[in-house]
């Protein structure tokens, strides 16, 4: 009987059609504003942000000509060697004397001028014709400067242009003190080097490889570096404090090649 009688007077009471009703409290109200506007902002930088897709690579600091092998044209006994790695050579000097079965002394020329990066032979070697006397950074070609010399993966390389820039870390000039340094690719080969071409380039097989990955055979990718008249090394650099000296050749870079620039809502499109 209780509950007939509050439901009786229930009934009774008028309705309170003019009453404001709450839908939701002003915390709720904020929260989903805040929410609104975390979702226009993250919608706008997909949109509209730009992410640098890359191609990272090692390389070295050398010059177009790239490197060259001396090789003797006489089988015989090494007599003497008359170069030393790091001096520089022009073309017709003697690198080595070889004396042939018959007792002549032959003089091993080098055809072209450039830095000794390694000699080969050693007094009392006996060596066949066709054996590498020295190995020469070739500085004798037109337009000769310093480049850097690129090692891509070939199935890396395939959307590779000319003109992309480009970021080098220099293993002589630590990137945390100087930044890195700037460059543009120049050219890019259109077939994977061989390994007698990538031993010929890099200076030996042993220096070869050190820019195989992956085991497979990889592109020669030529960059530029963007000169700076007032910078020491004679380059630009990332920052304002530059190396104290210019760079030498037979340096060890590791380079950061930009491919091209997408929206995150590309990314995740998979474009």
């Amino acid at each position: 009987m209780q509950f007939r009688y509050q439901a009786l007077q229930r009934k009774r009471e008028p309705d309170e059609l003019d009453a404001a009703v709450m839908l939701a409290a002003p915390r709720g109200w904020i929260a989903v504003f805040v929410v609104l506007i975390v979702m226009a902002g993250a919608c706008g930088w997909a949109l509209l942000a730009r992410l640098h897709v890359t191609v990272d690579a090692p390389g070295v600091l050398t010059h177009p000509g790239g490197t060259s092998q001396v090789q003797s044209p006489y089988t015989g006994m090494v007599g003497r060697v008359l170069v030393h790695p790091a001096e520089q050579v022009r073309a017709g000097q003697p690198v080595a004397e070889v004396t042939d079965p018959g007792g002549t002394v032959r003089t091993v020329t080098s055809p072209f001028a450039g830095k000794v990066i390694s000699a080969a032979l050693s007094p009392g070697q006996y060596v066949r014709t066709g054996a590498t006397a020295a190995t020469v950074e070739r500085t004798d070609l037109p337009g000769d400067r310093l480049v850097a010399l690129v090692f891509v993966p070939a199935d890396r390389a395939a959307r590779l242009v000319p003109g992309r820039p480009v970021r080098l870390s220099v293993s002589t000039a630590p990137p945390a003190v100087f930044g890195l340094l700037r460059g543009r690719v120049t050219s890019i080969d259109p077939y994977p080097l061989t390994r007698e071409g990538l031993a010929a380039v890099a200076g030996g097989e042993l220096a070869a490889e050190g820019f195989k990955q992956g085991g497979q055979a990889p592109r020669l990718v030529t960059v530029d570096l963007i000169p700076d008249p007032g910078s020491s090394s004679g380059y630009e650099w990332s920052t304002a404090k530059t190396p104290p000296v210019r760079l030498g050749s037979q340096t060890s870079v590791s380079a950061s090649i930009e491919l091209r620039t997408q929206s995150p809502f590309e990314l995740v499109l998979g474009r």
